[in-house]
């Protein structure tokens, strides 16, 4: 056997390993914790989360945790990204803009649920992975290397902003560039306490921009430009 039977031999061996941990993952760790949606469980089966993850992690990136990635940013354990996600109830054919989209994991997840996807980073190595991921597996999601904080003006507006990690407030962007019926998804820290999943929508006569739900708690880093500014007295 030549040394290119043998690697492709190999390479073979891996995805079907990989394979076999997607379904594992799915049946032993999503479908138990109330993961109902069969679109996101069959993403979830599909998409090989382990080219997300740095290559000696891709052993670990099917188990329940989540993995680091570069500069404190993390690609989140699968069951919080399944949460998270089935709690943005996405339709086909919504525009999300996908805020820290990282390595593109939860982006190209959002394709395959049939959305169009803008997914905005500000770290331009992680960008890349992501780019390179979404090519083979969501071509049609776009990207945009900005400050997060900021969002994405010039696609807006979006029926669902998604933050792929944990914020401190809502950014000022969400209330210009979410469309009146639109969703805001994430995990929101508030002064020292956990994090907690949340969901925000508008409603009409509020006395703030969005009426803040939440979900669960949860731990993730938070996500860059979204720490508080410090303040200090003398």
């Amino acid at each position: 056997m030549t040394a290119t039977a043998t690697h492709q031999g190999k390479q073979s061996m891996d995805a079907a390993l990989y394979a076999e941990a997607r379904h594992l993952m799915v049946d032993d760790q999503l479908r138990p914790s109330e993961i109902t949606d069969s679109r996101i469980l069959e993403g979830m089966r599909t998409l090989p989360r382990e080219l997300c993850v740095r290559p000696e992690l891709r052993n670990a990136a099917y188990a329940d945790t989540s993995l680091p990635l570069s500069q404190g940013r993390v690609l989140p354990q699968p069951l919080l990204t399944a949460r998270l996600v089935q709690a943005a109830m996405p339709s086909a054919g919504q525009h999300v803009l996908v805020v820290g989209a990282a390595t593109g994991y939860t982006a190209a997840l959002f394709a395959y649920l049939g959305l169009r996807v803008t997914a905005l980073e500000s770290d331009a190595t992680l960008m890349q992975i992501g780019q390179s991921f979404c090519n083979s597996h969501a071509p049609d999601v776009v990207w945009q290397q900005a400050t997060l904080s900021e969002g994405v003006a010039a696609l807006a507006p979006y029926d669902l902003i998604y933050f792929d990690g944990c914020i401190t407030t809502l950014p000022d962007f969400c209330d210009r560039q979410l469309t009146p019926q639109g969703r805001i998804v994430g995990l929101l820290q508030s002064n020292a306490a956990l994090p907690e999943a949340f969901s925000a929508v508008r409603e009409p006569g509020y006395s703030k921009p969005f009426r803040i739900t939440f979900l669960f708690e949860a731990q993730a880093p938070l996500l860059p430009g979204m720490a508080p500014e410090r303040t200090f007295s003398f």
